[in-house]
């Protein structure tokens, strides 16, 4: 689907769901995979580097979350609009 292109009313939950799930996935892949390789190549122990990289995760699925929640809250007038 063309980024200027819109899907149907019908079909805008699901596409924003479809957005949704592949940012958190994007965004925790990514934030996990830099953590870990500042995690190997600042620090020495397993305990650390396994701290740094949740860490990492959690700051992916944090800006995931984020960004997700605006994405709804944008859409939620046009849902409790009346017909």
């Amino acid at each position: 689907m063309a980024p200027a292109e819109q899907p149907p009313k019908e079909l805008l939950i699901d596409h924003k769901y479809d957005q949704v799930v592949d940012t958190t996935l994007r965004r925790t892949v990514y934030g996990t995979g830099i953590a870990g390789l500042a995690s190997l190549l600042l620090l020495r122990g397993g305990q650390s580097r396994a701290v740094l990289t949740a860490f990492g995760a959690g700051v992916g699925f944090g800006s995931a979350w984020q960004k997700c929640s605006k994405e709804f809250e944008d859409l939620t007038p046009e849902l409790l609009r009346k017909k």
